[in-house]
């Protein structure tokens, strides 16, 4: 069977992919709704949006040099069942000039991957604690102590992902002997691909990360969860302790912590478990996986609403306020009764 591996790893069908263009062009995309929801936040007056202001803005800046790194200095695309990607992005260029280690990329990515986690978790632990503080009775005094505990497991579990995706960077390649084991055992040419990061997915150095990763995963979905539920309960449970204003502030933070959750599970949790599972399951994906890649790059984007919407509704509410004022005003001073009008009459 003859194959021309030119035509099988060209970027030529690439050029012509509109998903292709639009991942490329995600971080000049999302930089509108960035910049609008850093003005919203700094120009946000809530006591509740002030005290965390420091961790939303760190926030915003990991998750926007996370979508440069992924579409413009890696840029990636997929190519199952090989375990590995096809760079596309700048960084491919200085690897065609200097000899670095192909396993560099993954390394590079788990680890922003793992910032983006680190800077929702600190945000949900800090409500978390904020609103345990001011409980009024012990009633919930052991789950809070639990989740405290899990989120504690969870820098530990981050940390042993962050380590065991090292030992990749040793991983030497007998490309030729490889390429074609992979050949007879997938039977896909595309295998045959020069400067992929390909791997053995059974060499402990990949699986062992890949479990740790899943585990990571599944853990801050079940920490992130429970405390937002938890949060919600003592808010709850105190509604008729504190002020209805307070209560309000805590109850919106917190549903917006449960919108923060979720978008991380659908947009970051799902897509990365989802690809780094086809290539254990022999599954294949269309184009190369971009869809799975512009969730990934999307999330900072969508996540910025939790700040936009709510934003935009407060003011679209203190205008609304002030037309009615308006009107209220002008029909009163219509029918009212001044010392100089009722002069007037009387004479």
């Amino acid at each position: 069977m003859s194959i021309n591996l030119r035509k099988v790893c060209s970027m030529e069908h690439l050029n012509h992919s509109t998903l292709f263009l639009v991942f490329r062009l995600v971080p000049i995309l999302s930089i509108p709704l960035y910049l609008f929801a850093w003005l919203l936040v700094t120009r946000n007056k809530s006591k509740v949006v002030q005290a965390v202001r420091k961790h939303f803005l760190r926030q915003m800046l990991i998750n926007f040099i996370s979508v440069v790194l992924l579409c413009v200095v890696v840029c990636p695309i997929l190519i199952p069942p090989i375990p590995g990607y096809y760079m596309t992005g700048l960084l491919a260029s200085f690897d065609a000039s200097y000899d670095t280690n192909v396993a560099i990329p993954l390394v590079l990515m788990t680890h922003i991957v793992l910032m983006v986690a680190l800077a929702i978790l600190q945000l949900f632990k800090h409500q978390l604690v904020t609103i345990s503080d001011l409980r009024h009775t012990r009633k919930f005094e052991l789950p809070v102590k639990i989740i405290r505990w899990l989120y504690k497991l969870c820098y530990l579990v981050m940390i042993l992902v962050a380590t065991t995706i090292l030992p990749a960077l040793t991983i030497e390649f007998e490309l030729e002997g490889f390429r074609k084991g992979a050949f007879e055992y997938f039977q896909n040419p595309v295998c045959l691909c020069p400067d992929m990061f390909i791997a053995d997915p059974r060499h402990w150095k990949i699986l062992v990360p890949y479990c740790w990763s899943i585990t990571f995963g599944a853990l801050c979905s079940i920490t992130g969860l429970s405390s937002v539920i938890t949060c919600l309960a003592i808010i709850y449970d105190s509604r008729k302790m504190v002020s209805r204003e307070t209560l309000i502030m805590q109850r919106n933070f917190t549903l917006s912590l449960l919108y923060q959750a979720l978008v991380c599970i659908v947009f970051i949790v799902m897509p990365l478990a989802s690809v780094s599972t086809l290539f254990y399951t022999d599954i294949h994906i269309e184009e190369h996986g971009l869809y799975y890649l512009l969730l990934i790059s999307f999330q900072g984007a969508v996540n910025n609403m939790m700040h936009i919407v709510p934003g935009l509704w407060r003011k679209l509410r203190k205008k609304r306020t002030a037309d009615q004022s308006r009107q209220s005003w002008k029909s009163s001073s219509m029918w009212s009764t001044s010392v100089s009008n009722v002069a007037s009459t009387t004479c």
